[in-house]
């Protein structure tokens, strides 16, 4: 074979075998692309559609409720409960008798009867009937003293919870029985002296906060409700000085409380049970109604009427740490005589801003307030009581080396200060 003939059949082998791999590639492509088409189609649904395949179908459920029929205490509350669903809305058909909040609360705004609706968020509903009752709030003063015990016994078996004014330390068991039995201890100070009461406003307070230091060591709780003795219309006190004890309640946190029924138990006359308890039914006209009555020989008994009787009326009975206000005060014979003005303090000063005393010695601040008919109450505090304290009387004691500030603040905001060094 010549030289041409050889380079002529080699390219021609060459072109063959591209070509016969050429073939091959379109036949490998062929086999596949008709093997895609032999098989399922191609998933054409949305993605809301593959979703709403994987949600399970939701089915409405009923609402229940933990109580479908109650009665509540005008000024009160009570929670009901709601099951059923994730998104329970509330509703009040008398929003003047009961309302009602997003979590299910009730309170109790005025007597009457009304309907509240629990609806979730499939339409399903569910009703509790509301019966909105008088309160009657029981409290006897003067205690814990030779009536006592059996008070709490009458208390006991009509079911019922009381408030004690207590006073001293007479019995301190009998005040811890109150307490672990589900009362109310409240505070009538510690001296129930009306000489040491009031003879100032600070004298009323530090005599207070020492029995309320007591009630706090046997109860394991500080009260911070509180009955003037007398009542705040008490004809003992000044006039300015009880006006400026009632606002310095804010100041030390605590309510005050006088009342609305009496049985006149405590006026010196002798009473009988049925002259008690009808002095205590003649005035219960109110939507919250306060009783007083003393640990006095008629008391129990009066009890065995009082009680029967107002449940039978309906009414519901409390303490008074449920009591829907801050404090109720009547209205004062201070305030008809120098008014109910507000006049806050301009200028406050002390007769020493400045003393030096040893571990151990005391000296006493004492507060000035201009203009004089200021109706403020002024209050002692210091800034490092591990250094030196002071008393709601302005007393100041050196309890260790150091130094520190000791302020007369008023109720208005004015301040003045005392700057004492302990060596």
């Amino acid at each position: 074979m010549n030289r041409s003939k050889k380079i002529t059949w080699e390219i021609n082998r060459k072109t063959a075998l591209l070509l016969l791999i050429t073939v091959a590639i379109i036949c490998i492509v062929a086999v596949l692309v008709s093997c895609g088409k032999s098989g399922e189609e191609p998933d054409t649904q949305s993605v809301a559609d593959i979703v709403s395949e994987q949600v399970e179908e939701v089915i409405p459920v009923d609402v229940s409720l933990s109580d479908t029929d109650i009665e509540i205490g005008f000024g009160l509350t009570k929670k009901l409960n709601a099951i059923g669903g994730e998104n329970i809305s509330w509703h009040s058909s008398d929003n003047g008798i009961a309302s009602v909040t997003s979590d299910g609360t009730v309170s109790g705004v005025g007597i009457g009867e009304c309907d509240l609706t629990a609806e979730n968020e499939f339409g399903r509903r569910a009703q509790c009937h509301v019966a909105v009752r008088k309160t009657v709030y029981i409290t006897i003063d003067d205690g814990p003293l030779n009536y006592s015990a059996i008070i709490l016994k009458k208390l006991k078996n009509h079911d019922v919870k009381a408030t004690f004014f207590v006073v001293n330390t007479y019995n301190i068991k009998l005040t811890k029985r109150m307490h672990d039995e589900g009362h109310l201890v409240a505070l009538h100070t510690y001296s129930h002296s009306f000489g040491i009461c009031y003879r100032s406003q600070y004298s009323y307070f530090a005599d207070l906060e020492k029995l309320a230091d007591i009630v706090e060591m046997y109860t394991d709780t500080r009260p911070n409700i509180i009955r003037f003795p007398g009542g705040t219309s008490n004809h003992i006190a000044k006039m300015l000085e009880m006006r400026r004890m009632v606002s310095g309640i804010d100041d030390l946190g605590y309510r005050a409380f006088d009342w609305t029924s009496s049985s006149h138990d405590s006026e010196g006359k002798e009473l009988t049970a049925q002259q008690s308890a009808a002095n205590v039914l003649a005035n219960m006209s109110h939507e919250s109604n306060i009783v007083l009555m003393h640990d006095k020989e008629c008391t129990p008994g009066a009890l065995d009427i009082i009680i029967p009787y107002l449940k039978s009326k309906g009414y519901i009975f409390e303490t008074l740490d449920h009591y829907p206000e801050k404090s109720f005060l009547t209205k004062s014979w201070y305030e008809k005589s120098i008014g109910d003005e507000i006049v806050p303090c301009e200028l406050l000063t002390l007769d020493i801003n400045s003393c030096e005393i040893n571990v151990g010695e005391s000296f006493v601040l004492n507060a000035e307030m201009s203009p004089d008919k200021s109706t403020d109450y002024v209050r002692f505090v210091s800034d490092d009581p591990t250094t030196a304290k002071i008393t709601l009387e302005g007393n100041v004691t050196g309890i260790r080396p150091g130094k520190t500030c000791v302020r007369a603040i008023a109720s208005s905001g004015q301040e003045a200060v005392c700057n004492v060094t302990v060596w």
